[in-house]
């Protein structure tokens, strides 16, 4: 039986995914890749869309309404391997031109019947309950309707900036309660987030997913060759501070940059090329929102779309003076727009009276359980090993702050599985944070990491403010802001921390975010005189997080680590 509040939101693009909304909170929210184990999965989310309502309890007739997100999107093939979108320069952008309209609309019209055809199907929902939202909207949606700061009547300023989505990269809006006046928008060719993904490709990395890497590698650069570098990004891209919006300096499209970047970065040094793109993204996004906040007279903002995962940038934007306050939606890439469409409908369609239900995000535990079917089934291959010893009735707090004083890492798979790109110690590896060797012992045992990759911590919040430099009392609990480690607490978390700039990417725990992992944290902390651990997501490498018990006895059996706390039982290996 139809509910009216029940509100699928769907994303069929790259890194897929679906949410559902009820009564105005996203109550499950899966990606793809989290089931089928394929990193970055591409297409209709099929099984993130039968997670989410087995999480809910409920079947397909529930749905009142599908909001599919992007009113275009590619076909799976063509998502599958982005790099061919890459190695394209002048000659293929003057072909392009060349391709007519008509053409493009029949495109259109065929994808978005095939993507119609696909819920249908699968739901056997009436196609008229079936409608779709632009790509920034949605981006923008999600950032503004799971703020903690909304208040009724309260003008936000919402700021989106990506890749490319419907012929954009990037927005600004004036956000009114459920009014979103867009007064800027920035054309798809000129785009900031293309010129990112194109070096992350020419320093021979995967764009659309190693783009973290370059932004961890530009620390390492001689500052004063990548400013110089720089300047090769502004041929290209300029900001219109009246109008609001990046604009192309040439008739180069930064689509087809990528052969201009290989000329222009012949025989640089990888890593003055990565710190001259990140200098770039900085001044550019740091200028632009400057110059927003003068144009508008708003000073507390919103920020959704693939740019603002870049957690070093959003430190200088808020650290604005003109900067009141700003939240940047978690794991603010595509991922997100499954969040975003739900919302969107919801709150334009069953919230008039705004704010009633607020969608704002206390954690992000919207994933899927640890099954008792597959936890039982996990169990008994466990036991079938001699290699292993299963605890179950034991001091949680003790033994595992003892195994974390030893320098040992250890692995969790514990309660609801996290949504979005960052594991929050429910599908997680933990580990003492200021042990010398505990970073390369952590990538020789599973992640083997690129050497100039740090990792990140999780910190309690009795203890934050006594070892992180945050002005504006940010406390991020979804790592969307780097910030200084204090200089007293440098030796403590030197494995968790850029080891050039000595920032960190920290996840703020609160009791009542994750009360168990808390708990064992404060003892710890307490016992051990630490500020936190270091906490990373459980995965090999090259794979998705871990989802289900069976990923993660079949993860610990592949890697070097020792100990998986899996729901109430601790699973060692023997030594």
């Amino acid at each position: 039986m139809k509910n009216n509040n029940y509100i699928l939101g769907i994303h069929d693009g790259h890194n897929c995914g679906a949410s559902l909304c009820i009564d105005g909170k996203i109550i499950s929210s899966v990606l793809e890749e989290r089931i089928t184990r394929k990193k970055n999965e591409v297409g209709y989310p099929k099984n993130s869309i039968e997670a989410c309502l087995r999480i809910a309890n409920i079947d397909a007739t529930s749905i009142a309404k599908v909001v599919i997100a992007s009113n275009f999107m590619h076909h799976p093939s063509y998502l599958t391997d982005v790099s061919s979108w890459y190695l394209v320069g002048k000659n293929e952008q003057k072909l392009d031109k060349k391709i007519s309209k008509d053409y493009l609309k029949s495109v259109f019209v065929q994808r978005r019947d095939a993507r119609i055809k696909n819920v249908v199907k699968h739901l056997e929902i009436n196609p008229a309950n079936i409608s779709f939202i632009e790509h920034h909207l949605a981006h923008l949606a999600a950032a503004y309707y799971t703020s903690p700061k909304l208040k009724k009547d309260k003008k936000f300023l919402g700021i989106t900036c990506d890749g490319a989505g419907d012929g954009l990269s990037a927005t600004v809006s004036i956000c009114d309660n459920n009014n979103f006046n867009r007064i800027s928008s920035t054309d798809r060719h000129a785009s900031l987030g293309k010129i990112y993904s194109r070096i992350t490709m020419l320093l021979g990395m995967k764009p659309w997913e190693h783009e973290y890497k370059i932004m961890g590698l530009a620390p390492y650069a001689d500052q004063k060759i990548a400013y110089n570098e720089a300047r090769k990004f502004h041929y290209l891209l300029k900001l219109n501070k009246k109008k609001l919006k990046f604009e192309l300096n040439n008739n180069l499209s930064t689509a087809y940059s990528y052969f201009y970047f290989k000329e222009q970065f012949e025989r640089i040094r990888f890593d003055n090329i990565a710190g001259a793109v990140q200098l770039f993204t900085e001044d550019m996004l740091v200028k632009w929102v400057k110059a927003a906040i003068k144009k508008t007279k708003i000073s507390d903002i919103v920020c959704g779309g693939g740019v603002f995962m870049n957690v070093k940038a959003n430190m200088l934007i808020q650290n604005l003076p003109e900067v009141n306050s700003m939240y940047v939606m978690p794991s603010a890439s595509d991922e997100s727009l499954s969040i975003g469409a739900a919302l969107h409908y919801y709150n334009n369609n069953f919230n008039k009276d705004f704010l009633k239900n607020n969608g704002s995000m206390t954690d992000l535990y919207l994933g899927e359980p640890i099954y008792h079917k597959d936890l039982k089934a996990t169990l008994n291959k466990i036991k079938k090993n001699t290699n292993y010893i299963i605890k179950e009735n034991y001091d949680f707090d003790n033994t595992i702050s003892n195994i974390l004083h030893k320098g040992e890492p250890i692995s969790i798979c514990n309660g609801r599985t996290e949504w979005g790109a960052r594991a929050l110690c429910n599908r997680s590896i933990i580990a003492r944070a200021g042990s010398k060797d505990i970073v390369e012992r952590i990538n020789s045992q599973i992640k083997m990491r690129d050497f100039w990759m740090p990792f990140a911590p999780t910190i309690l919040d009795t203890k934050y403010k006594s070892c992180i430099e945050d002005k504006k009392n940010i406390k991020p609990m979804f790592m969307t802001f780097a910030l200084p480690a204090q200089k007293k607490a440098q030796n403590k978390l030197a494995g968790a921390m850029h080891p050039v700039d000595k920032t960190c990417r920290p996840q703020v725990l609160k009791k009542s975010t994750n009360k168990k992992i808390y708990n064992m944290l404060k003892n710890y902390c307490n016992k051990y005189k630490e500020y936190g651990v270091l906490q990373t997501s459980f995965n090999i490498h090259g794979e998705p997080i871990v989802n289900s018990a069976g990923d993660a006895l079949s993860t610990l059996q592949r890697s070097g680590l020792k100990h998986l706390v899996l729901e109430n039982y601790l699973i060692s290996k023997k030594t």
